[in-house]
């Protein structure tokens, strides 16, 4: 069973009002923001998403070529109008522990790694690495669950967003850069991000701060200003699981999302098979499919995709994953011969010598 299945007036018009931005267009706008994704259809000229953190920047990043017809250009409110063709906001999308309102129907928290167990989650919320301690928090997080099976319990609400997880051992996504998402702070020094090396100013062009992108890589131009490269490298290197954590994370907010609570991923803290303690051939590939599991409920995770699946089916998966040189003593053939046709229907071949997807 598949289970996933706002600028105001310019000078001299009529005063209006700040102009918004539709509720979802805004929503969209600022998770793609927020985790590097593109938004979906055509790119066009401009940047995707750009965020001012002073109205004053306004006339710059236009004359800057930095803003295209379908640009979704964000600027603070003072209660005096921002220019045109900025939308203005209340409250702000960088402070930890502050909201960004649209002052009508929308409304954005902002937390900090380290202060989100202890935060109360209303709705829509960015969590972001702000300073070293976060990354730190970040990390025990990690490896909490990797020995225990406990995940952090704010990751897995469904109105979440981890930003920029493609820093922390995830997967950027190959269009991430300057063209998705840019960030001017209150001086004027642009960035991809909130918390990311510094790529350029508002006078800059996007050709000019797409150079320096590819120069600093997407890391440094993630987390670059709160958690030093050297640092971040090593932490990774010497976790080669976190990658696999960040995607048993985002199985686990779906199911839970769905009502499914109590369970575990095969690997973090347990195993569904007992005589596979120890095993962990399967923990350094995320892009080997997950075993879900708790009480009589079994699930298979290929490529983001969430199926039900006999616990027969998920133990012989499992043992294929985390230990390909026992599988014909853990599993019976014919249960093989079943798991290799329902992996073929998902574009997926493994053998007990080789685990590859196809």
């Amino acid at each position: 069973m598949d289970t996933t299945g706002v600028g105001s007036t310019g000078p001299g018009a009529a005063p209006a009002g700040p102009r918004t931005a539709d509720r979802k267009r805004l929503k969209d706008h600022l998770i793609s923001w927020a985790t590097g994704a593109p938004l979906k259809g055509a790119p066009g000229p401009g940047v995707q998403t750009l965020v001012l953190s002073d109205a004053a920047h306004v006339p710059a990043v236009v004359a800057a070529g930095l803003v295209g017809p379908s640009t979704l250009l964000l600027a603070p409110d003072d209660g005096t109008g921002v220019p045109a063709p900025a939308v203005g906001h209340e409250g702000s999308l960088t402070e930890p522990g502050d909201e960004l309102s649209n002052g009508q129907d929308f409304f954005l928290q902002t937390h900090s790694y380290a202060s989100s167990p202890y935060m109360t989650v209303f709705g829509p919320t960015v969590v972001r690495l702000t300073d070293r301690p976060d990354f730190e928090a970040y990390l025990a997080d990690a490896d909490r669950a990797l020995t225990d099976g406990v995940f952090p319990d704010f990751l897995l609400t469904s109105s979440v967003v981890l930003a920029d997880a493609g820093a922390l051992g995830g997967s950027h996504h190959p269009a991430d850069g300057p063209s998705v998402r840019l960030y001017a702070d209150p001086d004027g020094y642009v960035s991809t991000t909130p918390t990311g090396a510094v790529l350029g100013t508002v006078d800059d062009s996007l050709d000019t701060l797409t150079r320096r992108f590819a120069e600093l890589g997407p890391d440094e131009a993630a987390l670059g200003a709160v958690v030093p490269q050297d640092i971040r490298d090593q932490a990774l290197h010497s976790r080669p699981f976190l990658p696999r954590y960040l995607k048993a994370i985002t199985a686990m907010r779906i199911l839970m999302a769905h009502g499914r609570t109590g369970l575990k991923v095969s690997g973090f803290g347990a195993r569904l098979t007992p005589e596979l303690a120890g095993a962990a051939a399967d923990l350094d590939d995320a892009t080997l499919p997950l075993v879900v599991y708790g009480g009589s409920e079994t699930y298979m995770v290929i490529s983001g995709r969430l199926f039900a699946v006999r616990r027969e089916t998920a133990r012989a998966l499992e043992c294929l994953l985390a230990a390909p040189e026992r599988v014909t003593a853990l599993v019976p053939a014919a249960e093989l011969d079943v798991l290799d046709e329902l992996l073929a229907q998902h574009g997926v071949r493994l053998n007990p010598l080789q685990a590859v997807a196809a």
